[in-house]
């Protein structure tokens, strides 16, 4: 009785609403029915199947669809879902842990996250590669792998009967794979890589001691990084893996190589680097960047990225290029039509607007034959803005006034550093010549201490495994010193060179400097100087921590002056530009300097704080070189052209 008065006061409600012209389905109905064969009737899950027709009357669904045929509706029917991912239990790899993509790397019919991904054979760590560019990095150590079952890898026959740690990944596309890990290893720790297309059976694809480079194909692959034996003893330790995927693009106008993740705009701060051979350019479109008239004939890579702010951005070759070869290096703003920025034999410094630009390294070829080879290109892109929370130089001031405090006057000589510094837990770096420095050692030991002080201000104790400690005591081009030291054939020309090159400073205009920055000087004399810049002077040399248009030089501290403590070593002097004469200065004055923007006769620079150091291709730890063949001196201390005398010097 109660349906048949439910379903009676319904048809009134639609007879009403339908005298009363209002909408309903196309055909009339009012909502909640549904015409069936000229009838409106109702449809109480508004899934638009009538009640009477519908699988699942209480659920929408439309489909009606009936997996098991049993006539009641897969809408309605009670599914166990454990996990409550959405997969039905029986239908799930992994039913009592969420897991909605059901990846299942190896095919195992395990689920990836229920294995426990230990390392082992059969439960490797998984690398899930995603997107067009994916970075992947780890740090272990061997003597804690719980798998020694891997001795050999056929046809290779070395000894690898230490334990290892075994990876996976998959590839849905082809990809250019770059894993590496840091070398010199730790004495007594030998780790080598181990790139296989299957591991039962074992295909070895590639091995190497600490880099593989290879382009992959759509598949399966694992990475094993194994101890190796020598005479029988395993020589297993700690190690820092990091495994680069890109998918490869052809370098040429129509399908730029991103230097971000597709047409997304750079991350700032961002580092780029990328090692090629024009050999291997599938691009030869562009002989000459007008206005420049120089031949670049030779074949190509062209780079592209966007920009959503200011910036600065520093792109350069490393140096030295291998013998017979010269690329360089073109910024332009637009390549239909050729607009030009800029452009350099070995690195440029740009300031740059919101917008989209590219980077083309072209091989030159002056004297009809193009200069093809290899390259690693270095870019680092900066806010443009100093801020004082992401720049170091708070810490560099306070090293300034601790060591002249402390080391202030103590005498002037070719030695290095004024005190033995514990260089963290990797044990000291010595001090030579009984407590007397140089200029260029003195920036070296300004920017030591101000490390030391930062971490006994913060707890960071990672600071100091941003670069060996080797860094800060050999000239290898490998080696940070060499760079503060000065050698053009490695592109630097200072302090801040060098700070650029290995990713944990930047190059900032003279005019835009602040207290704390390094400045290379060079005079009119033939001599030059390091330094590190503490504010800019006007004639009277009265101090301004900006420039302005009365600026006639600079204040700086270094190490400079006689042999004889009292006469030199660490002290500060204001350096006046040659334009401006010798006027008088409260204190002693380095006359003769030569005002230059050319980032050569004055070099100019800002050092960072730690969080904001990026990845460099001369960071073994992070970039792509290792320091196999740079570690022979290519610097050392020019005693003629880094004159400790300054003009008031008795």
């Amino acid at each position: 009785m109660r349906t048949l008065l439910r379903t009676g006061l319904l048809a009134l409600a639609a007879a009403s609403w339908l005298a009363a012209g209002c909408g309903g389905d196309e055909r009339g109905c009012a909502p909640g029915f549904v015409d069936v064969d000229g009838i409106c009737e109702p449809d109480g899950d508004g899934d638009g199947v009538a009640d009477s027709q519908d699988n699942c009357p209480a659920m929408p669904n439309a489909d009606q669809a009936d997996g098991d045929g049993d006539g009641t509706g897969d809408a309605c029917e009670v599914t166990d879902d454990a996990d409550a991912d959405g997969v039905p239990d029986g239908e799930d790899n992994c039913p009592q842990t969420p897991n909605a993509d059901q990846a299942d790397i190896d095919a195992d019919g395990e689920g990836d996250a229920c294995e426990p991904q230990d390392g082992t054979i059969a439960h490797p760590f998984i690398i899930p590669v995603t997107g067009e560019r994916y970075t992947y990095t780890d740090a272990r150590d061997t003597r804690d792998s719980p798998s020694d079952a891997i001795d050999a890898y056929p046809p290779n026959e070395l000894d690898e009967s230490g334990p290892e740690y075994v990876y996976v990944f998959r590839l849905e596309r082809a990809m250019s794979f770059h894993a590496r890990i840091p070398f010199p290893e730790p004495e007594g720790v030998d780790i080598d890589l181990h790139l296989l297309g299957s591991i039962e059976p074992l295909e070895l694809l590639q091995r190497a001691h600490y880099e593989i480079v290879d382009q992959l194909q759509p598949g399966l692959y694992y990475l094993v990084l194994d101890s190796y034996a020598e005479d029988g003893l395993a020589m297993p330790g700690p190690y820092e893996l990091r495994a680069d995927y890109e998918v490869p693009h052809a370098g040429d106008l129509g399908d730029p190589i991103p230097l971000g993740y597709g047409d997304s705009p750079l991350p700032v701060p961002f580092a780029f680097v990328d090692t090629r051979d024009t050999a291997e350019a599938v691009s030869d479109a562009i002989d000459a960047y007008p206005p420049n008239e120089l031949d670049e004939s030779g074949p190509e890579y062209i780079y592209s990225f966007r920009l959503d702010r200011r910036v600065r951005l520093s792109a350069e070759i490393v140096c030295p290029e291998p013998e017979g070869v010269d690329i360089d290096v073109h910024l332009l703003s637009s390549l239909e039509p050729l607009v030009l920025v800029d452009r350099s034999d070995r690195g440029i410094y740009a300031e740059l607007e919101p917008g989209s630009y590219f980077l083309v390294l072209d091989t030159y070829a002056g004297g009809g034959a193009p200069q093809v080879g290899a390259y690693t290109l270095d870019v680092s892109v900066r806010a443009f803005e100093l801020d004082p929370a992401e720049t170091f130089n708070e810490y560099v001031l306070a090293a300034v006034e601790y060591l002249y405090e402390n080391y202030g006057l103590l005498g002037y000589d070719s030695a290095v550093l004024t005190h033995d510094i514990e260089y963290g837990p990797w044990g000291w770096i010595l001090a030579t010549g009984g407590a007397k420095t140089m200029c260029v050692a003195a920036c070296m030991e300004v920017i030591l201490t101000a490390i030391e002080l930062y971490a006994a201000d913060t707890g960071d104790a990672q600071v100091w495994d941003y670069l060996p400690k080797r860094s800060y005591e050999y000239l290898g081009a490998g080696d940070l010193k060499a760079h503060i030291w000065v050698n053009h054939n490695l592109n630097a020309g200072g302090t801040a060179d060098a700070l650029r090159h290995f990713g944990m400073g930047m190059t900032v205009p003279f005019e835009q400097l602040e207290p704390g920055s390094f400045i290379n000087l060079n005079r009119t004399t033939g001599t030059g100087h390091a330094v590190v810049f503490l504010a800019f002077i006007d004639i009277q040399g009265d101090e301004s921590p900006v420039w302005h248009e009365d600026v006639v030089g600079f204040k700086y501290f270094s190490s400079q002056g006689g042999y004889d403590e009292g006469s030199g070593g660490l002290d500060f002097r204001y350096a006046v530009f040659s334009d401006f004469g010798s006027p008088e200065m409260p204190y002693r004055r380095d006359l003769n300097v030569i005002y230059s923007q050319d980032q050569v006769y004055l070099n100019t620079g800002v050092l960072y704080r730690p969080a904001y150091w990026l990845p460099s291709s001369r960071v073994p730890w992070h970039g792509t070189l290792s320091l196999a063949g740079l570690d022979e001196d290519v610097s050392a201390f020019d005693a003629v052209y880094f004159d400790g005398r300054t003009a008031d010097d008795p």
